[in-house]
């Protein structure tokens, strides 16, 4: 029997989805030290494929029970008829949701998602890293500098292969800023101070190694700006709106461009067609993806109610989208 080289099996799997990838660990030692390695991981991440996207949506429910949170899986182009009622979500069940950390399952708080990674934490503080794909996770240390009302966003410094968290919040007319590094599991405070407060929902968009946020300036006028934390040079740059209203808008990115939404009007949208020129912002006029690609920054709260028992159950859900990938969230270990 012939056997191929390992670069041409490394080819193949490599074009596997991820859910086969993994059941191709028990083929045999090799395999599974191939598919485990961070360089596959790396390798897999840069491949075009690995651009479908799924949408996660994290229900969580307002009664204190076992059974508090639970997450349904929905690949992109399900979610629209799901929205009409037609549409199938993969429960992941028979996982915990607590993340090691029993007081993690309740009001669990979607941040924002980083090379298949999601970043959660819960109304206490705690923190967890989690990829879906491969259901590995990884509880963090909470910041102990920052109230409940701090601003999160998860970012990757290639200059250090490291993951980092950034923690942004208003004190006393003023922004302090925390940092945390997934290798050394420690957060630190940031040495300047940002004149911005942040007035988004809370999730940041990650785009060329930053994480933005809309934000407003701490000075007489109030103005609105766009903020970015770099998270290799660990700086802030500031970038400003096309709109000159004062409508709250909501931050994301689409096919690669940084866009901004109204959240009052869905159909106002705006386009950065080109990285940090202000000038390439370009408004889209009732765009046809509205509705599918853009509507998940928002926390919101549902109530079932059951017309012959008379019970009702209030409960929040949360959405993001993400590449499947077999990022870890652990540190990477030097070669």
């Amino acid at each position: 029997m012939a056997y191929l080289p390992l670069h041409i099996i490394e080819n193949i799997l490599l074009r596997l989805p991820v859910k086969s990838m993994l059941r191709c660990r028990c083929v045999c030692k090799a395999w599974c030290m191939l598919i485990s390695h961070p360089q596959f991981a790396k390798t897999h991440l840069q491949l075009p494929q690995t651009q479908a996207k799924t949408r996660l949506c994290i229900i969580n429910y307002e009664e204190e029970k076992d059974d508090a949170c639970v997450v349904v899986r929905v690949s992109t182009k399900d979610w629209e008829s799901i929205g009409d009622g037609d549409g199938d979500g993969e429960l992941l069940d028979g996982f915990d949701y607590s993340f090691g950390t029993p007081n993690l399952k309740h009001h669990l708080r979607l941040l924002n998602c980083c090379d298949g990674l999601l970043c959660l934490v819960d109304m206490f503080g705690e923190f967890v890293l989690w990829n879906p794909s491969t259901r590995q996770y990884n509880p963090l240390p909470p910041n102990p500098n920052a109230p409940q009302y701090t601003e999160y966003g998860l970012g990757y410094d290639s200059s250090t292969d490291d993951y980092k968290i950034v923690g942004y919040h208003s004190l006393d007319h003023d922004t302090m800023v925390d940092v945390f590094s997934l290798k050394s599991r420690e957060w630190r405070r940031w040495q300047e101070r940002h004149k911005s407060q942040v007035i988004s929902s809370g999730k940041g968009s990650v785009l060329h190694g930053a994480v933005h946020w809309t934000a407003h300036d701490l000075n007489e006028d109030r103005s609105t700006t766009i903020v970015a934390f770099d998270f290799e040079k660990e700086e802030f740059r500031q970038m400003t709106p096309p709109w000159d209203d004062e409508s709250l808008y909501v931050l994301t990115v689409m096919g690669g461009c940084l866009c901004a939404q109204c959240a009052l009007d869905p159909s106002q949208i705006w386009v950065m067609k080109e990285y940090g020129v202000e000038a390439s912002w370009t408004r889209m006029d009732s765009p046809s993806w509205t509705r599918n690609d853009l509507n998940d920054k928002f926390k919101c709260q549902l109530l079932l109610h059951d017309m012959l028992t008379e019970r009702h159950d209030w409960f929040r859900y949360d959405t993001n989208v993400l590449v499947e990938t077999l990022v870890s969230p652990y540190p990477s270990k030097n070669e």
